[in-house]
């Protein structure tokens, strides 16, 4: 079985058409075809029902869909592993990244790694709840940051840091009457937010606010894919937009004014995620370094 059959098989599987494919992966669909057909008599099994020029995953596929995907990020990995390890590399940390955080706590936390552990290697990889917790699960990544509290069984999660929640809102708006925003008046207004699929975490926190008081959950303006897009169409007037405190004021918009939210809306804690299992020593390092972070710095 050779790397470039897992990688075309997969191009196969997305486009369902031999033809795309063979575009995508600069071959004949003649010679891809085949090398599908070679791909299955190989492993024995049917990966594609081909019907009237049409085709679609068998059960086998979907299974080997799955395999491919993990067998390719083994490859790249060892590959990733043996030339960090040729540049001087001892170690190496693979760190997933989600709903959307990229704030200056986790900056402070990389630069302090750098200076402490300068032999390990700490990859980060942005990713959704749902791909981080597969990616934990098939040994792809080590550790993950998320706001998500639901993530229990199998895991274990640990506090780094925690945020206050803040409200971004346009200019000439009535709530800017307030210094602090309860819940009760955002409850009133239709708010941006983060999509549920590409911000699980960020979404579960603003759903269980408003369920645990309860307040019905306002009506959502637009899903944006980010705090960016979020300040801008606050800028605009189509929303408030809400979000972390040291997230929203690394987008500062002249039209925009961040409010903070009072006390009825609880502080936001930021996860590390890992199996429930022994961490490595790095890991464990790689931990202590960030709850030292989390207690010393200021947003």
């Amino acid at each position: 079985m050779r790397i470039r059959h897992l990688r075309y098989f997969l191009v196969v599987a997305e486009e369902l058409n031999f033809s795309r494919a063979a575009e995508r992966v600069h071959i004949e669909p003649s010679p891809l075809s085949r090398a599908m057909r070679d791909l299955e008599v190989e492993l024995g099994v049917h990966l594609f029902q081909r019907t009237r020029g049409r085709i679609r995953l068998t059960w086998a596929g979907e299974v080997f869909r799955e395999e491919a995907h993990r067998m390719l990020t083994f490859m790249d990995g060892a590959r990733t592993r043996v030339r960090a390890a040729a540049s001087g590399y001892r170690g190496r940390l693979r760190i997933g990244l989600t709903d959307s955080l990229a704030q200056p706590r986790l900056i402070r936390l990389l630069a302090l790694c750098r200076e402490k552990a300068p032999l390990t290697e700490v990859q980060i990889v942005e990713m959704t709840v749902s791909e981080m917790v597969k990616a934990l699960g098939h040994g792809q990544i080590d550790a993950g940051f998320t706001v998500h509290a639901g993530l229990n069984e199998g895991f274990i999660k640990e506090v780094v840091w925690t945020d206050r929640p803040a409200i971004a809102i346009p200019k000439n708006h009535p709530l800017l009457s307030r210094d602090k925003i309860p819940l009760t008046e955002l409850a009133l207004h239709s708010l941006i937010l983060c999509h549920p699929e590409l911000c699980s975490g960020g979404y579960d926190v603003i759903r269980r606010w408003f369920g645990e008081h309860p307040l019905p959950l306002p009506s959502i303006s637009q899903y944006v894919s980010g705090h960016e897009p979020m300040m801008m169409l606050v800028a605009a007037g189509y929303g408030i937009g809400v979000g972390l405190e040291s997230q929203i004021t690394l987008y500062n918009h002249p039209e925009v004014i961040i409010r903070p939210v009072t006390n009825d809306a609880p502080s936001v804690a930021t996860f590390i995620t890992m199996l429930d299992q022994p961490p490595s020593e790095e890991l464990s390092q790689f931990i202590a370094r960030a709850q030292q972070v989390g207690s010393t710095a200021t947003i």
